[in-house]
């Protein structure tokens, strides 16, 4: 009779542990979850804070074109969003496109391989006199890029006249 008694206590034992132990890890995962959920929407704060930091610096500074960073550093393998300003400083509508011309490569790299890690909207846009616009580049690394410095310049070209209304200098590192 002492036996069956035991082997109840302990199997009843089992039972409140393993619940136990589901219950925690149920909050344990929720804690989790939520944490992951708040830190993308602080991802979105600091990327309006950008967006409105390079609109400030082109009103502030009387530029026609803002880029946060000149130089970027990045692995093989890695994505960054980058975030450029364009402002309008004629007395009239401004069509514009966005490009990129590569400068200079490291040795034994191919000058153009730049252009395919690049994208963004590369249609006609249209800008009112002294109105801004921001514009997002997502920069995408290839696990198998050359490491070393690229440089490229970004052109804000008016359309039809592929004229170049304002141009600034960009450069990649790659590293390995």
């Amino acid at each position: 009779m002492l036996n069956k008694k035991a082997s109840l206590e302990l199997s009843i034992r089992t039972i409140v542990i393993v619940i136990l132990a589901m219950t925690l890890l149920g909050l344990g995962l929720g804690f989790i979850r939520n944490m992951f959920s708040d830190i993308g929407g602080l991802s979105e704060d600091v990327t309006e804070q950008i967006r409105q930091q390079v609109l400030n610096d082109l009103i502030t500074n009387d530029k026609k074109v803002s880029f946060p960073k000149t130089e970027i550093k990045i692995g093989k393998g890695d994505e960054e969003i980058l975030v450029v300003g364009i402002r309008n400083k004629e007395d009239e509508i401004l069509s514009y496109k966005m490009s990129f011309t590569p400068q200079s490569a490291p040795e034994g790299a191919e000058v153009n391989a730049p252009l395919s890690w690049l994208q963004y909207n590369q249609n006609v846009h249209q800008l009112s006199s002294s109105d801004s616009d921001v514009r997002n580049i997502r920069l995408n690394i290839p696990r198998d890029a050359k490491a070393g410095s690229y440089f490229l310049t970004f052109d804000v070209k008016k359309d039809p006249t592929n004229e170049i209304y304002a141009q600034k200098d960009l450069f990649i590192v790659v590293r390995d």
